[in-house]
Parts: C-alpha cells; sequence; structure tokens
C-alpha cells in the first residue's frame, strides 16, 4: 500500500539520494523541464538582443545550461550515458552556470551596462 508518507519523501528526495520516481514520471518531468528550458534561453537572449550588453548575453548562456542539463537527463534515462559521467557533466554545467552568471555581474558592476560594440 502506498502512503502519503512515502510519496512525499519519494517526490520531495533528490533522485542521487536513491530515492527514483517511475521513468514515465520521469521522462515527463525532463521534457517539462526541456520545454520550459527552451522558453528561458528564448527569453534571455531575446532580452540580450534588445539590451546588447555583455552582462545580458552571459546570462542568456547561463540559462541556456538548464538546457543542456535537461538534455543530459534525457540522453541518461534513454541509456546513452552511464551514471558516472552524467553526475560528472550535470555538475560540470553547475561550475559553468555559476562562473557566467558571477561574470555577468562582475562585467555589469565595471562596466555600468555599456552597450556591445561601445568604447
Amino acid at each position: 500500500m502506498l502512503s502519503i508518507s512515502s510519496l512525499t519523501a519519494d517526490v520531495l528526495l533528490p533522485l542521487h539520494s536513491g530515492l527514483s520516481l517511475s521513468d514515465s514520471l520521469l521522462f515527463i518531468a525532463l521534457s517539462a523541464g526541456t520545454v520550459f528550458s527552451i522558453l528561458i534561453a528564448l527569453l534571455s537572449f531575446v532580452a540580450f538582443v534588445r539590451r546588447r550588453t555583455i552582462s545580458y548575453l552571459l546570462i542568456a548562456v547561463a540559462f541556456s545550461t538548464f538546457l543542456g542539463k535537461t538534455s543530459l537527463g534525457l540522453t541518461y534515462l534513454m541509456g546513452r550515458m552511464n551514471p558516472e559521467m552524467h553526475h560528472s557533466f550535470e555538475h560540470s554545467l553547475d561550475v559553468v552556470m555559476m562562473a557566467l552568471v558571477l561574470a555577468a555581474v562582475y562585467y555589469a558592476r565595471s562596466s555600468e551596462g555599456r552597450e556591445l560594440g561601445s568604447d
């Protein structure tokens, strides 16, 4: 019998902790994540095109790492990647995202929002 507490634990605990959702639910979650990642990436690139600053470009690329992470999840779910490789790439994308956001903040503060191509 499935209890509310075990369902809550399965949903709230991260997948890396040993508890996992069913493959179909995981596929649905990753598919929704892919759709929203594409939407966020497109919106961030639209913001970059409107503002034309390096900071906006760095943030747009940082948001694009979400798409990379969901793609890695789908690749792993389809069996085309082993768990160690998936885990390494996923955390590498976390580091890339963090570096891009820090660079965007630093650049925005140091250049005070100069447009791309201006002196």
